[in-house]
């Protein structure tokens, strides 16, 4: 998960040098004196983004206790997937000389979903074998409400960001013995916080042009325990959901004033 994070800061640091190279004169003969005009970043906005999401999908298994005897471990399955997002957001600059202050919302569809089964799992002690063992985990959508803390050099804005982050979260397990299923499952608005960097770059007075990675985390679910004939009871497995989102976008800003 670093890994990932650390690549979406070295994509939006190679996009500084490129958009600051592009503010800077020529090294070709003096000419006419031009002021670069000064961009105004203070007021409200609203943009659209897509982008890439890749989530660890961390999974803690479940384990079987058959007549009340000691809890033995199921296999731990990877969950962990990557796919598609995208989404819209809106929010509010406000410029202090060099220094952009701000607050923003979004909420973004994501394709991170993912089911893994395992078969032939070995049989728990005083039971029956578990022929089939399955974990699924879904992320169907995921918003924010964050600050953003920046600086500006003219038209570009490199920024930091933080705040609240909240998801869809489906998780499910299912313990398949010879004669009988158990399947657990859950559907939760997942609550935690989201936290990155980026940068923004003003391609007009009103219109900009914005890359950004964030990391998020929603904490943990967990499913139900239950019971399954002649193997025992079934605890519920735990699923922690956190990734990290890079994406792209086009911002508008609203001169109201």
């Amino acid at each position: 998960m670093v890994r990932s994070f650390a690549a979406g800061l070295a994509v939006l640091v190679g996009l500084a040098g490129t958009a600051s190279a592009a503010d800077l004169p020529s090294g070709g003969a003096a000419g006419p004196a031009f002021a670069t005009p000064f961009i105004a970043w203070s007021g409200f906005y609203a943009g659209a983004n897509a982008g890439y999401g890749f989530s660890t999908g961390a999974h803690r298994p479940a384990c079987a206790a058959p007549g009340g005897g000691a809890c033995t471990a199921l296999p731990a399955l990877d969950v962990a997937t990557d796919g598609f997002v995208g989404g819209g957001g809106f929010g509010y600059n406000q410029q202090i000389g060099r220094f952009l202050a701000g607050i923003e919302a979004d909420i973004q569809y994501t394709d991170l979903n993912r089911t893994v089964t395992l078969t032939g799992v070995a049989p728990v002690a005083g039971g029956a074998p578990a022929a089939q063992y399955s974990a699924t985990q879904s992320l169907d959508y995921l918003g924010t409400v964050r600050a953003r803390m920046g600086y500006i050099a003219n038209r570009l804005l490199v920024f930091g960001t933080g705040g609240f982050a909240y998801g869809d979260v489906q998780v499910r397990q299912t313990v398949a013995t010879g004669g009988a299923t158990f399947t657990a499952a859950r559907q939760m608005t997942g609550l935690g916080y989201a936290a990155g960097a980026g940068l923004e770059y003003a391609v007009t007075s009103n219109v900009t042009a914005k890359a950004e990675a964030l990391y998020y985390d929603l904490g943990t679910s967990r499913t139900a325990a239950g019971s399954v004939p002649a193997t025992g009871t079934v605890r519920g497995a735990r699923f922690e959901t956190e990734g990290v989102v890079a994406r792209a976008g086009l911002n508008y800003k609203f001169d109201l004033f």
